[in-house]
């Protein structure tokens, strides 16, 4: 089976078993992953998850999360979870450590001139439109983003609601992506994947085309498309079947189930699988 990050590749999800027949030339050193609804299950982190967690940690794999969430949980994750840093708020911000010290990186591609005026205007703009919207409840802890939750709390809004929020935020010149719970809304060209890229070269010094091969994405939402586009090694869990028909760009693993335990089960074939590579390179 050859690596191939082609549209043609992730045009078909495949079982999570069928990984044991990829062919996979050098250990996974650097798993990237969405957060909501990846890692967690039901809005929890679950115990087989943070079993997974630090599993990755204790064989040498590096774990870099990357979330439309907050600022705020992007913080504790680093400060409570065995992972090497966060990219939140779709791009805009860094959480890492160094010398001991916790760091926040700023993307430089953030707009941030009328920052407070811009996001009220939009807040009051959308409320007035869609009255069923809302914003997210940990809004009071982002820096550059705005959360509308569609998906976190009761009632869960429809499909309508949810491209009537989209709509107007694109309207007023705003950037968009929508994730398994929230419509995030920011200031600036970047994404995920921009953001992300951008982090990792500024602060590790490391290059996309250098460590693709050796890296995997982990997310499930329409919001993970340009991740899944990125890496040629994508997984998820099995709650993205729900969001297939939104999907241009899918990952190429799924696990039997979905949130967390289907990130437990990932993790577990990755280890397994990076044992027979390093058994086969030890042969060779």
């Amino acid at each position: 089976m050859k690596n191939d990050n082609s549209k043609e590749a992730c045009a078909v999800m495949q079982k999570l078993s069928s990984y044991k027949d990829y062919d996979l030339e050098s250990k996974i050193k650097y798993v990237f992953s969405d957060v909501d609804d990846t890692i967690t299950l039901n809005g929890k982190l679950i115990t087989s998850s943070l079993e997974a967690l630090w599993k990755l940690n204790e064989a040498g794999i590096k774990t870099i999360c990357v979330t439309g969430g907050s600022a705020g949980w992007a913080d504790i994750y680093l400060r409570q979870w065995p992972i090497e840093a966060v990219v939140t708020e779709s791009g805009a911000l860094g959480f890492y450590r160094e010398n001991g010290q916790y760091k926040k990186w700023i993307n430089p591609r953030i707009d941030v001139a009328n920052y407070q005026e811009r996001k009220d205007d939009l807040i009051k703009k959308v409320f007035k439109e869609v009255p069923e919207a809302r914003l997210s409840s940990d809004q009071f802890s982002r820096i550059y983003d705005i959360a509308f939750d569609h998906g976190s709390e009761l009632p869960i809004l429809s499909e309508n609601i949810v491209k009537k929020i989209v709509d107007i935020c694109k309207g007023e010149g705003f950037s968009t992506a929508v994730s398994s719970i929230h419509i995030n809304a920011w200031f600036g060209d970047y994404d995920k994947k921009e953001g992300t890229l951008a982090f990792i070269k500024e602060i590790y010094g490391l290059e996309i085309k250098k460590i693709k091969n050796i890296s995997i994405y982990c997310g499930d939402a329409p919001n993970d498309q340009v991740m899944f586009e990125t890496f040629p090694l994508s997984f998820a869990p099995a709650n993205i079947y729900k969001k297939e028909n939104e999907l241009v760009f899918k990952p190429k693993f799924v696990s039997i189930s979905e949130g967390g335990l289907g990130f437990a089960e990932i993790v577990d074939v990755i280890l397994n699988k990076n044992k027979k590579v390093g058994k086969k390179s030890k042969r060779g």
